[in-house]
């Protein structure tokens, strides 16, 4: 009886230390925790898709420069007027060598729209941009919330192990001197074994998730990395509709879909412009040898030529219809992507109003009485009020709720963070809870 007196001493006070406070033993000593504004700050600095993101709107960004020039000057050498009979450059007057300039020219105002359609690819291509890095800062902030419940299942779950262990020895005792029955020995064991490939489970969930950060972060999947700082729960409110006005302002997926439709725009004026004719400007200078009859003046030719639209039916007409239609797909998308954007946001924000409600019920009423019930049952075991299996689904009952605390708390994040990345800022409207 003294060493089961003992035993049931011993747990009592582990669960009494453990279960003061119910987040007492959730503060862990980390070395050098992982902080997640360092982690995003990196990760936009090195991730592959931000930097592919970057080069393909640094490409874009030279191109209004080149389409707003003017084609290249063609330069021509000619034998002009050379009789077959002789080959000679002396019996003809009109035999020349001649060396010509020619200059194309387009209609005016072409180069400059060519020029603003190109720079709103290169707009569009920057919010594209844009809309990379607010992903990857979506999924390195999902990654990092993730980790943050393993490792508080992690500890919430080693917790209850230990408990588990001694609980088990206080079975086994008692089953020796005959006070205790064989099937609380299997149940507790059963418990346990639960546990312990619980943990094999969220170890090997811990090393994903730090593979996923490392694999945003552009390192190698098993390089080294610390734990999540602690993570508080903060009230979030909001109007549904000012973060769908937000995201149309801020969203970089949106601002590329209206710099789409400005270029298709511009486009459309092209499109109209080319109804009228380009200019081909060129000046040529003979040089005629001197002949039988005398000296020979050189001479000089200047041109202009131009193209005459008549083919508009299939071609000028079919371009203008083509970008019309751009103008309306695009403005489509826009409404698509804004009703989506309208639907997720409404969505997320019913998910964590449900979340804050049931975290305020976790910490201020479920978890503190489950805590109370298992030192009530602990205190009645040991002058064998109740039975194993009584302390036993107790215990397993705040193991539940205190896994479910976690678990809200890191999907209330994660929500928060889907909207951030809906918006395409941090969003307004956190208030500490």
């Amino acid at each position: 009886m003294k060493v089961i007196k003992k035993h049931l001493f011993m747990v009592f006070a582990f669960v009494l230390v453990m279960n003061v406070h119910p987040w007492l033993w959730a503060q862990e000593s980390q070395v050098a925790p992982l902080k997640l504004n360092e982690l995003i700050a990196e990760a936009l600095s090195k991730n592959p898709d931000v930097l592919a993101a970057k080069s393909k709107w640094e490409v874009f960004r030279e191109r209004p420069p080149q389409v707003g020039s003017l084609d290249d000057p063609m330069v021509g050498l000619a034998i002009v007027n050379l009789p077959t009979d002789n080959f000679s450059f002396r019996n003809e007057d009109m035999t020349m060598k001649e060396l010509s300039v020619t200059q194309r020219v387009p209609y005016p105002g072409k180069r400059s729209l060519r020029s603003e359609m190109a720079q709103k690819e290169a707009d569009a291509a920057f919010n594209d941009y844009e809309e990379v890095r607010v992903k990857v800062s979506r999924d390195m902030k999902t990654a990092y919330y993730d980790l943050f419940y393993v490792n508080k299942a992690i500890a919430v779950t080693e917790k209850n192990q230990e408990i588990l262990k001694l609980l088990n020895k206080i079975t086994e005792t008692k089953y020796s001197v005959g006070e205790g029955i064989q099937a609380d020995i299997l149940r507790a064991q059963v418990e346990l074994s639960k546990m312990i490939d619980e943990l094999i489970t969220l170890s090997q969930t811990k090393r994903s998730l730090k593979a996923k950060i490392n694999t945003l972060l552009h390192q190698p999947g098993f390089a080294p990395l610390g734990d999540p700082e602690q993570v508080s729960w903060k009230k979030f409110t909001a109007d549904p509709e000012e973060l769908t006005q937000a995201a149309m302002a801020n969203r970089p997926l949106i601002q590329s879909m209206k710099q789409m439709v400005m270029r298709n725009r511009v486009g459309l004026k092209m499109a109209e412009k080319e109804y009228y004719p380009d200019f081909d400007f060129k000046l040529a200078y003979g040089q005629r040898d001197d002949g039988p009859m005398g000296r020979r003046a050189d001479v000089i030719t200047a041109m202009v030529a131009f193209n005459l639209p008549l083919w508009y039916r299939s071609k000028q007409d079919r371009r203008v219809a083509e970008f019309q239609k751009e103008i309306r797909s695009t403005q489509d998308q826009i409404t698509a992507a804004t009703n989506e954007i309208r639907l997720m946001v409404s969505e997320k924000l019913i998910e964590i109003e449900r979340a804050e409600r049931q975290l305020e019920l976790l910490k201020t009423g479920i978890i503190p009485q489950a805590t109370l019930s298992l030192d009530s049952a602990m205190s009645a075991y040991r002058v064998n009020k109740v039975d194993f299996m009584t302390l036993l689904d107790n215990l397993m009952t705040l193991f539940k709720y205190e896994i479910q605390y976690y678990r809200l708390l890191t999907e209330h994040r994660k929500n928060i963070a889907e909207i951030e990345a809906a918006v395409g800022k941090l969003s307004p409207g956190e208030k500490k809870g």
